[in-house]
């Protein structure tokens, strides 16, 4: 395919004109392309169809009509090799200046307007104070899966001579009435209850412990006022409720055998140090994710830009069509999640054109950052990137190497990288400021430096 020359110009009002010119071979290829087809489209006596010679539809049809035909299906192709090629993105409809083609054996030029994203005036990016957490792993922490485990290799055995107690499992006879009738599915018998759990409506575990074994009694009850179905909302009950057997969980001791037998470790301190470990990983990276939250934050706040309202349009349409997907694969629809989150649509509208403008300024300050600071992002990083993509989708990465690039994408992958490492190159210069969580006397997370 001949190459096409095109040169850009910046005008005012982040707009930028082209001026490109088709090679004479490049149109002499798109007129045969479109005769071809009129070829396959088109019926004259005399001839089948697909086999009919080009003067005789240069004949039939005139030249002018043809041309003008070719020009309907290869502008817009020409239009976006020349974007390409002059490395320009629009961020709306072009304003076209053409003429109609004047032969298959010359050149053709047309020019067009294309409005692009406009240029952000950046604040400060580099040496931005963020806050960021201390990470901190409590001992009893460490314990809480180290128990979960010791419950898992607990056995449960009957208790003798005292009441049920938060923790012990009851085995119940129950049967529960509103308003004197009996309530559908609200009776069981040999059912086996872990006291403490919340697995029943307020109150009913709490008037069973301090129950005896074989001991009856009449428990009075209110289902809460956002209970399902509806129709028990609110309603007083009364459960009759026999105690048959109370049994508690005896934990083994914890020693390096039962960790041996119930792990991949061979010692409870190999096991403390691999949990100790991991939450702080956890925790090490949800901080850091914040921290990048953070500083990305900071950075757009110091932006100045207008920005075109085709771009925020543009990205709403983006994020409703993600989420309606996400929807569907639930089952659910826009109007659905509408009715049932108790927002209208044009709320929703309203909370994705919120979304998209900060979207859309943080993109604009990462390019701009990138672009300041001279960043770039080679073939093998794209290559790379796709790679690890289809390593998270459990695809062969061969042929989604192949894929990407059939379909033209690798620029937008590019694209991602690129803001990506602009991002980083803001969070390499944040400097954090330290802090770490603590509790105050009414149980709520206090921020304080170390």
């Amino acid at each position: 395919m001949a190459e096409i020359i095109s040169k850009a110009r910046k005008l005012e009002g982040d707009k930028v004109e082209l001026e490109v010119e088709v090679p004479a071979d490049e149109v002499r290829a798109q007129v045969d392309h479109t005769l071809k087809h009129m070829a396959s489209d088109v019926r004259i006596p005399g001839f089948r169809k697909g086999k009919i010679p080009k003067a005789v539809l240069v004949s039939r049809f005139g030249k002018e009509m043809i041309f003008s035909q070719t020009l309907k299906d290869a502008l817009p192709g020409w239009y976006d090799r020349a974007l390409t090629q002059a490395g320009v993105k629009p961020i709306d409809s072009p304003e076209l200046d053409f003429d109609e083609l004047g032969g298959q054996d010359e050149p053709y030029s047309f020019k067009a307007t294309v409005p692009v994203a406009p240029r952000p005036q950046l604040g400060k990016y580099t040496g931005i104070e963020v806050e960021k957490e201390v990470v901190e792993v409590k001992d009893e922490e460490v314990e809480e899966p180290i128990d979960r485990l010791r419950k898992r290799a607990g056995k449960i055995e009957k208790v003798e001579g005292r009441p049920a107690a938060s923790g012990d499992f009851v085995v119940i006879d129950f049967e529960g009435f509103v308003d004197d009738e009996p309530l559908e599915g609200g009776s069981s018998k040999d059912y086996m209850l872990e006291l403490g759990t919340g697995a029943f409506i307020p109150g009913f575990e709490d008037q069973i412990a301090g129950m005896k074994e074989g001991q009856s009694k009449k428990l009075k009850l209110t289902f809460p006022e956002d209970y399902q179905p509806q129709e028990l909302a609110g309603k007083d009950a009364v459960f009759d409720v026999t105690v048959k057997e109370i049994k508690q969980r005896v934990l083994p001791e914890l020693t390096d055998e039962l960790v041996a037998d119930n792990s991949e470790f061979e010692t409870v301190e190999e096991l403390r140090k691999d949990i100790r470990s991991r939450m702080e990983q956890a925790r090490e990276a949800g901080a850091e994710n914040l921290f990048r939250e953070a500083a990305l934050k900071k950075a757009v706040e110091t932006v100045e830009v207008e920005i075109p309202p085709a771009m925020i349009e543009s990205r709403v349409e983006d994020l409703k069509r993600e989420f309606t997907a996400a929807l569907q694969g639930s089952g659910v629809t826009l109007e659905q999640y509408s009715e049932q989150a108790g927002v209208t649509l044009e709320q929703i509208e309203d909370n994705f054109r919120q979304q998209a403008g900060n979207l859309v300024k943080e993109d604009l300050m990462l390019e701009a950052i990138a672009e300041n600071e001279s960043l770039t992002v080679g073939d093998d990083e794209v290559e790379e990137e796709i790679r690890k993509q289809a390593e998270r989708r459990g695809i062969d990465a061969d042929k989604l190497v192949e894929q990407t690039r059939k379909a033209g994408r690798e620029e937008f992958v590019r694209e991602n990288l690129l803001k990506r490492k602009a991002l980083d190159f803001i969070v390499e210069k944040a400097v954090p400021v330290l802090r770490k969580q603590a509790v105050t006397e009414e149980g709520k997370p206090e921020i304080i430096t170390p």
